[in-house]
């Protein structure tokens, strides 16, 4: 069916959520609706910063800048292609402070970090969980572009599932398609329910 709603959606929503162990797994009209919308919903907005990688598909930075927020760009690793754990923490701790409201802020921009958006290159997976500890000790939210990344796992866990959310693609190019299609992850039912009322 080519619609937005109705039985077929909803199935593939489930098959989704089955096979990469999110709890929920709500369908958009793009990869890039997708990572817009969990920015949004993971607090990024206008003037605040999102750290992401140096190597990309402009739809990343696009997400970003759609929410009003700046990207910063940091490097990748060799074996990964994919945000350089080592790189975020030294950016962290040289460029940061956590301020009264318990946040994050970008010293020389003087913006809040709102979110950390590693990118799962090519499907294949970043070293997510050191990358998650440092969002954590930091209180930045992590959120998942696992775009190219369906299929793919890190240490027995499905990439786009370490986050508070993540972002799938179904774009012609990608690992199974639907012409177009993306798919927001989240193992969060309330994010879940306000993703499926804003794409809907």
């Amino acid at each position: 069916f080519v619609s937005s709603v109705g039985k077929f959606v909803n199935q593939f929503e489930e098959e989704v959520s089955k096979y990469t162990g999110a709890r929920y797994a709500i369908a958009t009209v793009n990869g890039t609706s997708a990572l817009h919308i969990a920015l949004k919903l993971a607090g990024v907005s206008r003037n605040s910063d999102v750290i992401t990688q140096s190597l990309s598909f402009v739809a990343t930075c696009n997400a970003i800048r759609y929410c009003g927020a700046k990207p910063i760009f940091i490097d990748v690793d060799k074996s990964t292609l994919g945000l350089s754990a080592e790189s975020l923490e030294e950016f962290l701790q040289q460029n940061t402070e956590e301020r009264d409201d318990g946040f994050c802020w970008n010293k020389a921009t003087n913006r809040k970090i709102s979110a950390c958006l590693p990118v799962h290159t090519f499907g294949f997976p970043v070293h997510i969980n050191k990358i998650k500890t440092i969002c954590d000790q930091y209180k930045i939210l992590l959120v998942e572009d696992a775009a190219e990344s369906l299929g793919s796992f890190y240490r027995g866990k499905h990439t786009g599932t370490n986050g508070e959310l993540s972002a799938l693609s179904f774009n012609g190019n990608k690992i199974i398609t639907t012409g177009g299609g993306g798919m927001i992850l989240t193992n969060n039912e309330y994010l879940a329910k306000e993703a499926k009322h804003i794409t809907t």
